[in-house]
């Protein structure tokens, strides 16, 4: 039986309480296995730490704390802003509106079949956001949760219809006490008389039924970004809740298992942090010695090689895990289906952007068939096998993340020579 009750802390999750468990088997093995333990010890209580502390200062604006966020980032704003909620606020929603880190946020969600369906959506509110639109993010992304919400469940409810406790999130950091179903309250309130002054919480109800009036501005759309993803983290918690479900009780070697992918998570999370606070932005053009030489330019030619020539089984190989784990053995028919209406008949990089340490932006010339100049920008992570960004030295590949629909979209077209 599972316990649908909030967690009061993120020591309260079941996979906090088996890990403490576990790790008392551990320090049973000898000195080199307590010498782990207290690791891993150490590493789990400072991410509790951080997340009651995130919403004892928070909860009560309504953000709730969710798997995309950075360990590292919200140490940060914790630090800085002390006890004051204002000055916390004011840098997180710093933290959401830098275009490279929200991109990098909302990778993951592709891996829920309902919200990649909605991704073309999602990508029209984050330009909105980033171009200053926000009443249009607002509503487009109010509008992707409630579908996403009734298609994901054979109950056909969308979230405006859902009560709060029926939105906990089992093992899940947006099942605390003060994450998602406690912000879930604001979101059905606002549909009695028309309010002009200005609101800060995303209140779906009256904004959509035309009661609340003064919801543009950065902190409601923000707001709607950071409750995407507590929604996300909502749907992966119920899907894990099923799998604990239909698995039977834990024996040794599980543990066992557990215990080593844990400390590996721990260990390649802490190394992804460092590697992404030491890192310096850096532009490379073509007169620079390391233009040629830059991984990315490497990778950005092979690509557009192979798209040139047609060959779109290579082509596939440079393709984000995300789309191959979607198609499996058709991923290459897929990758036709998506270079092929733009035959490419020449290209010239002219530029990389290595900003971030495992995300990168080349810009790109493409000459199609038909004389058409388009510049483009081709965004790449490197990545592991699950998608996960990975930067150097960590085990990972460059992988371009949006396929020609995306790109060529949100490219310039240029006169014809």
């Amino acid at each position: 039986m599972i316990d649908r009750m909030s967690y009061r802390s993120a020591r309260d999750l079941p996979s906090f309480l088996e890990l403490d468990r576990q790790l008392k088997l551990l320090r049973l093995l000898g000195k080199t296995s307590r010498g782990q333990a207290a690791s891993i010890e150490m590493q789990i209580r400072e991410l509790a730490d951080t997340v009651d502390a995130f919403y004892e200062l928070l909860g009560d604006k309504h953000w709730i704390f969710h798997d995309r966020l950075s360990l590292t980032a919200i140490r940060a704003v914790l630090d800085t802003a002390g006890d004051d909620a204002d000055r916390a606020e004011q840098l997180l929603i710093k933290h959401y509106h830098d275009p490279e880190q929200l991109r990098l946020m909302l990778l993951p969600l592709r891996k829920l079949p309902a919200m990649r369906r909605r991704g073309d959506l999602i990508d029209k509110a984050r330009r909105d956001y980033f171009e200053g639109r926000f009443y249009s993010t607002v509503h487009v992304l109010l509008s992707v949760m409630d579908g996403f919400v009734n298609e994901f469940e054979t109950v056909r409810r969308g979230l405006h219809a859902r009560q709060p406790e029926g939105l906990h999130a089992w093992d899940s950091v947006v099942g605390h006490h003060l994450g998602l179903a406690h912000a879930h309250r604001t979101f059905t309130k606002g549909r009695g008389a028309t309010r002009e002054e200005p609101v800060l919480e995303l209140y779906r109800n009256g904004i959509v039924h035309g009661s609340i009036l003064n919801y543009d501005n950065i902190t409601v759309a923000t707001k709607a970004f950071n409750r995407l993803f507590a929604v996300a983290d909502w749907a992966f918690a119920r899907e894990k809740e099923k799998k604990y479900q239909a698995e039977g009780p834990p024996t040794w070697s599980t543990v066992c298992r557990q215990l080593k992918e844990a400390f590996g998570a721990i260990r390649e999370q802490a190394e992804a942090d460092r590697a992404n606070r030491e890192w310096t932005p850096a532009e490379y053009l073509p007169d620079s010695d390391d233009f040629r030489n830059h991984l990315l330019y490497q990778r950005t030619h092979e690509l557009l090689s192979y798209w040139k020539r047609r060959n779109y089984g290579s082509l596939s190989d440079l393709l984000t895990h995300d789309l191959h784990r979607k198609h499996g053995r058709s991923v290459r028919s897929e990758t036709r289906r998506a270079f092929e209406p733009f035959p490419l008949a020449d290209f010239e990089i002219r530029a990389i952007r290595h900003d971030m340490a495992a995300a990168g932006t080349v810009v790109v010339t493409l000459v199609h068939s038909d004389a058409e100049r388009v510049t483009a920008e081709l965004r790449w992570v490197r990545e592991n096998a699950e998608a996960n960004p990975r930067p150097e030295p960590m085990q990972g590949q460059w992988r371009l993340v949006f396929l020609p629909c995306v790109f060529l979209a949100q490219g310039t077209p240029l006169p014809a020579e």
